[in-house]
């Protein structure tokens, strides 16, 4: 059996990533998806085991206290020793950690110890660009350092789901480190899959004047392109703008202002944006992903507040194939413009590996087998 492990609280990125390659090595082995803390708003076609399914609810004031409460970390373990003793699983397939998300790192490493205790193979899973938040100045080269040991000593290899042509794998930022000769020195577990995305995603036929804004208003950098969409929508008056809010602004959700419409969920948007008139969102892995398979016109403004880089690299080293447009939060004056032009030009096609969800299956059913 081959299991796949992630962990969902706020974003979907992680979640579509593994249930996308899981169902695909589904087609050659036996299959779970272990959700280490919630099972995330998605259809699976295999089962998925989620620890903190059954646990009581947070208050909702603050979400990442309860999911990081010393409680739930040690419940976690529990139920993840619990499982490998339930399931023959021979292969696991550890979605980021070690490059991301390191305030699970006690965890994690519990969980990566505990699978080389039974035997287990351990494959790394991440996506192009894992560079995560920013570390106290004095940790940043422990925390490659760390990185690096995880790959060479535990993972059998490390899939990275992007092409080296667009954008290389980089260490994080480093204090005193060469970054060169951190990627240097675990390039042999490194493995280039291509990009992941959902292979079932229609090339764009426009069908309506519907513009898609999803950025999510929980993050302060969402507010602002907000207000600045309200500031140019009436300058658009055949287009319908559709834009999610978030939770603390809930009592918009299902209003109709002018030419904007407030939603509290748009599912299946990228579905959605295969007849729309065109996006306007953040520069994330899956939503960069569902851009270049589907090719709608789109505007990404890539989040930068908690000094997160990857969604600004990413974009960046895109915007000069003609994929898409990039307006960083310094240019909100450009939006209007921007807009105009995204809306009377069709978009250069993606030529690079969208593969990934099939090369990822195979590198893992030929390291469970080999």
């Amino acid at each position: 059996m081959i299991a796949f492990l992630t962990q969902y609280v706020y974003g979907l990125g992680h979640s579509n990533r593994t249930k996308l390659i899981a169902e695909e090595t589904a087609k050659y082995a036996d299959v779970i998806i272990i959700e280490a803390v919630f099972k995330p708003p998605l259809e699976y076609k295999v089962p998925v085991i989620s620890f903190l399914e059954n646990s009581l609810p947070p208050d909702g004031k603050n979400l990442s206290a309860f999911v990081m409460s010393e409680r739930m970390v040690s419940l976690r373990i529990q139920k993840f020793k619990e499982t490998l003793d339930k399931y023959p699983i021979k292969t696991i397939v550890i979605e980021g950690f070690p490059f991301c998300r390191h305030q699970y790192a006690h965890e994690y490493f519990t969980f990566i110890n505990e699978c080389k205790k039974r035997g287990i193979r351990m494959i790394g899973s991440a996506r192009d660009f894992p560079w995560d938040d920013p570390h106290e100045d004095q940790l940043k080269d422990w925390v490659n350092y760390s990185q690096n040991l995880v790959c060479k000593h535990y993972y059998e290899k490390f899939l990275i789901h992007g092409d080296p042509d667009i954008l290389p794998l980089y260490s994080d930022r480093t204090r005193v480190a060469n970054s060169k000769q951190i990627i240097d020195d675990i390039k042999d577990k490194i493995i280039y899959t291509g990009y992941v995305c959902d292979n079932s995603l229609k090339k764009h036929k426009r069908k309506n004047n519907y513009i898609y804004v999803s950025t999510g208003l929980n993050k302060h950098e969402g507010l602002l392109l907000f207000k600045e969409i309200t500031k140019i929508a009436h300058k658009f008056t055949d287009y319908t703008f559709i834009m999610p809010v978030a939770n603390r602004y809930k009592n918009l959700a299902n209003t109709m202002k002018k030419n904007m419409l407030f939603v509290d969920y748009i599912p299946n948007l990228g579905k959605k944006i295969q007849s729309g008139a065109a996006l306007i969102s953040y520069g994330g892995y899956n939503t960069t992903m569902e851009v270049l398979k589907t090719g709608v016109p789109t505007i990404f403004v890539p989040r930068q507040d908690g000094q997160k880089l990857e969604q600004f690299v990413r974009c960046y080293a895109f915007e000069p194939y003609g994929f898409f447009q990039v307006v960083n939060n310094q240019e909100f004056n450009k939006l209007e413009n921007a807009l105009k032009i995204t809306l009377n030009t069709t978009p250069k096609k993606f030529s690079f590996n969208m593969d990934g969800v099939v090369n990822s299956a195979n590198e893992i059913r030929k390291i469970h087998k080999s």
